[in-house]
């Protein structure tokens, strides 16, 4: 056999191999996402989902289409991205289990309400900006937090414990403890403006607290609920692999817009 029939023959080897012991993976999934879903944009590794309207549990794929009430469990290993109907860019990490509570919206109206409850696990939003008049709102809650915003871009770490870190990359978010009628999936949205220090002065309790956390800041929130006021944090420090990961996928996703 010649050289050239030789080598073609090995490429063609490694590649069948490679192909084979390549974990589930997908780029950009161009979608249509309409109001009340989130499409699965990108993935890799594998995720489940159960739907709250079939009851059923079943693996998702590049394409698939949530809706509000499903619940979502990634695996080892796995990373998940869904595009919002009004934009908005969400991703989960490895071993995430979280909740779509709301995916209202629309681009062409400028609205929203979208609520995503974080059970476990870590979360990466790239929020889309607003720029009609119409009020909308933006928000992801823990068990002991809320995180609402208008146009920015973080990430938020829920350990098992209930605590919860939060850190700004461009923006501001605002903070504030959780209470009763947040439990309830099917009450009104909190509505998120533009936000603004509060007012005072006045000591805040372990019953209440609210912070604006701004650009490369972040906030711990402890299991009972307390949290830190917000600090500065080092973003050479901050750079792991998912960091990497998700601003690699803000540009892509930038370069479409």
């Amino acid at each position: 056999m010649r050289k050239f029939e030789k080598f073609s023959v090995c490429l063609t080897l490694v590649l069948g191999l490679t192909f084979l012991v390549s974990p589930v993976s997908a780029g950009t999934v161009k979608v249509d996402v309409g109001t009340g879903t989130a499409a699965v944009t990108a993935l890799t590794g594998k995720a489940m989902v159960y739907h709250a309207v079939t009851k059923k549990r079943d693996t998702i794929k590049p394409g698939a289409v949530l809706a509000a009430g499903d619940q979502v469990t990634t695996g080892t290993g796995a990373r998940l991205e869904l595009k919002l109907p009004d934009g908005s860019y969400l991703r989960f990490d490895e071993r995430t289990t979280f909740k779509l509570v709301a995916m209202a919206g629309s681009q062409e109206d400028q609205t929203r309400d979208i609520r995503v409850s974080m059970v476990v696990g870590k979360t990466w939003a790239r929020v889309a900006k607003l720029f009609g008049k119409k009020r909308g709102g933006f928000n992801i809650a823990t068990q002991t937090a809320v995180a609402g915003v208008r146009g920015t871009t973080f990430r938020m770490n829920v350990n098992e414990d209930n605590s919860a870190v939060l850190k700004v990359y461009g923006g501001e978010v605002e903070v504030r403890k959780k209470d009763a009628k947040d439990d309830a999936a099917q009450a009104a949205p909190p509505i998120f403006t533009k936000p603004v220090p509060i007012k005072g002065p006045h000591p805040i309790s372990m019953e209440e607290w609210v912070y604006i956390v701004k650009s490369l800041q972040q906030i711990n929130i402890n299991p009972d609920g307390t949290a830190t006021k917000p600090f500065r944090f080092d973003i050479k420090a901050d750079l792991n692999e998912w960091v990497k990961w998700n601003q690699m996928r803000d540009s892509e996703v930038e370069a479409t817009e």
